[in-house]
């Protein structure tokens, strides 16, 4: 179509005589990563979002990098973001001694309440662990012990 945008990308592991790879021949996850760095970027973005399970399409080991990163991009662009998870790798990209990040753990208690807890700084258990082991393990709460 004649008004239809296209992004160009290139893939260093690719034969650069690929002229037609875009967006289209591009992955979810890559699609998802391109669209955060926009959205974390954007002044068209408002200053406080939220994201629901931003680790979606994503390999774990990225998930840590791309919330070193869009850290990095909030503060550059003012942004302030709410984001859930349900992957543990997630947490390893946070650095819990600096203020301006936080991690707190929601949960509903017997009576179906909802209880937040934020979490300061790493339990004393094991300093060796990362954030995404002591939540497997169970010792930052959220996960349900009833199976």
């Amino acid at each position: 179509m004649s008004n239809e945008y296209k992004i160009a990308i290139k893939d260093r592991f690719i034969n650069s005589d690929l002229k037609n790879l875009d967006q289209r021949s591009a992955n979810e996850g890559f699609l998802f990563l391109l669209f955060y760095i926009v959205l974390f970027s954007s002044k068209k973005t408002p200053q406080f979002f939220a994201i629901d399970n931003i680790e979606a399409s994503f390999n774990p080991k990225l998930c840590a990098k791309l919330i070193n990163m869009l850290v990095e991009l909030s503060k550059k662009n003012d942004k302030q973001v709410l984001m859930t998870t349900h992957n543990p790798a997630t947490l390893d990209g946070l650095d819990l001694n600096d203020p301006e990040q936080r991690l707190f753990v929601v949960r509903r208690n017997i009576d179906g309440h909802t209880i937040v807890t934020r979490i300061f700084e790493k339990p004393k258990v094991s300093t060796q662990m990362k954030l995404s082991e002591m939540w497997t393990k169970g010792l930052l709460g959220g996960l349900p012990d009833n199976f």
